[in-house]
């Protein structure tokens, strides 16, 4: 059953923390969610595991590492709270170990969902997302929960925009250095077919300071992920299909920079023509210790297994320029090769560790798993990483007008218990948690050599084969073979339609990945 991995923060002591959904444990599975904790080792190994106790739908998407070496989360319920089964927010925290120090819910008789949540400067909490119980009915509204150190509420408020609402919906949090916030989302303006993203600025107590809104008119546009720079900057990120390199057919990343005062320094899009790159969770875009940033998601213009996506992680400068970008491609069967990256984090050792889902392993049931990679600070690892050099356009964002008011919430509480998960590596490093260990044979031995147009394979056990030809650029250019092979040896011929230059062949049996390097003259 599936799982996906929405939050990640470095451990308290080293190692990661993640956190997400699971329908493979805990109580109403498969047939409902749960929030699933993992805490690892640097490697990867699972160390400890929470799962709730709800018997609906629950399900967390952002977590903070604390100052006081804790992990608090957020996200939804329907398993607590008033009104259930509609969604309620829920803010859970535990120590370094896995033990709940508290947890509550909040929320109103409809639906109340939330998606980031950070830790502010007197040690309490932040949180935004979007809320159909307070606020101008019938469409959600945007909602920020100013919470203390105990989780106790001491303000909330809903926003929406003025007077075109419609729908209104945050996604992406942070503090600013005047201890304001800024929030942001997607807001469909009233006549409107689309979603546009926008930025909110804030001020302490939330009263709203500015917006700003990039319209598209063409297609959906969507914001998810905020961060502020080293010169304390506002960056924002998200996709667009109205701007870019294919308006109206493709979506591009987008990341924009602002002031403090809501100016807009530059804003742009990153992308190709051939498919869709996007940004996707509130913790996908991060500041980084050089004064630029990073920021990844998946691609479906890139990689083997397209249009399926694969991770895309790209390196700017202060200015928005790429430095360098990175996909990071699954090995295995199409059909089966859906990689989504969404949090990201720079590590203290400048690396990069990336969180999400993937259910490109067959041998683990084929279906949503965790995914965690670590890249070093180039974006590097020893294998499974292609370089990558998207097109960049220019975007324009414009003001907008936003009223907020204040609300109040209903309380209840929330606990989670242990849980046992397994893992397995994948490109020798990363690993994926998944519900069960199965026993494959072993591949003692996978040898493979290219002359001319001719693939010769060395099995020493009998094994399922896929063998792959990739162009320079990491597009998939041909599936040569995807079945099972006895052991000994095994011939395959290149395809006769392909045009002069350099290629991969890529063959994989089990756990065991062979390449060679292919001229065609």
């Amino acid at each position: 059953m599936p799982e996906r991995a929405t939050a990640l923060v470095e451990g308290v002591d080293p190692g990661y923390c993640m956190a997400g959904w699971t329908k493979s444990y805990g109580v109403g599975t498969p047939g409902f969610s749960n929030i699933l904790v993992i805490k690892t080792d640097p490697l990867g190994v699972p160390l400890w595991s929470r799962v709730s106790l709800g018997d609906k739908d629950d399900e967390a998407y952002s977590m903070v590492r604390t100052s006081d070496q804790c992990y608090t989360i957020t996200g939804w319920t329907k398993s607590y709270g008033i009104g259930i089964p509609n969604k309620n927010i829920f803010v859970l925290k535990l120590d370094a170990s896995g033990n709940p120090v508290w947890g509550w819910v909040y929320g109103g008789e409809l639906d109340d969902e939330a998606y980031s949540i950070i830790e502010t400067i007197d040690n309490g909490y932040a949180v935004t997302g979007f809320t159909h119980s307070f606020g101008p009915p019938p469409y959600p509204n945007i909602l920020v929960m100013k919470l203390g150190p105990q989780g106790m509420l001491q303000w909330a408020k809903v926003y929406w925009v003025f007077p075109d609402h419609n729908q209104d919906e945050g996604y992406a949090i942070i503090q600013t250095p005047d201890t304001g916030y800024a929030v942001v989302g997607r807001t469909k303006i009233s006549g409107s077919t689309f979603f546009d993203p926008f930025v909110l600025k804030i001020d302490q107590l939330g009263n709203t300071q500015w917006v700003k809104i990039m319209l598209g008119e063409i297609d959906k546009d969507e914001g998810y992920s905020v961060a502020l720079d080293l010169q304390s900057n506002i960056l924002a990120a998200g996709f667009t299909r109205s701007w870019g390199t294919n308006p109206g057919n493709a979506a591009d990343m987008f990341v924009a920079q602002f002031g403090m005062n809501g100016v807009p320094f530059w804003s742009r899009t990153y992308g190709w023509t051939e498919g869709d790159e996007m940004v996707l969770d509130d913790r996908s875009l991060t500041a980084t210790s050089d004064g630029g940033s990073a920021v990844c998601g998946p691609t479906t213009s890139r990689g083997p297994g397209i249009p399926n996506p694969n991770f895309l992680i790209l390196k700017l400068d202060p200015a928005g320029m790429p430095m360098w970008g990175r996909s990071h491609p699954s090995p295995y069967d199409p059909g089966l090769l859906s990689d989504v990256p969404l949090p990201m984090i720079q590590e203290q050792n400048g690396g990069y560790a990336i969180a999400g889902w993937t259910n490109s392993f067959p041998y683990l049931g084929g279906t949503d798993d965790f995914h965690l990679l670590t890249l070093d600070q180039n974006g590097d690892r020893p294998v499974c990483v292609e370089p990558q050099d998207p097109e960049m356009q220019e975007t324009n964002w414009e003001p907008c007008e936003m009223v907020d008011t204040a609300f109040s919430v209903v309380i209840d509480s929330l606990k989670l218990e242990p849980v046992e998960v397994s893992y397995h590596p994948i490109c020798q490093e990363s690993t994926a948690v998944h519900e069960k260990t199965r026993v494959l044979p072993k591949v003692q031995s996978l040898q493979m050599q290219v002359t001319g147009d001719r693939i010769e394979l060395n099995l020493s056990h009998a094994a399922f084969v896929t063998v792959k030809l990739f162009a320079r650029d990491g597009r998939q250019v041909a599936l040569l073979a995807s079945k099972q092979f006895d052991a000994g040896k095994h011939e395959l011929m290149l395809p006769a339609d392909i045009a002069s230059g350099v290629y991969l062949v890529r063959a994989s049996a089990n756990r065991v990945n062979v390449r060679a390097k292919v001229v065609r003259f």
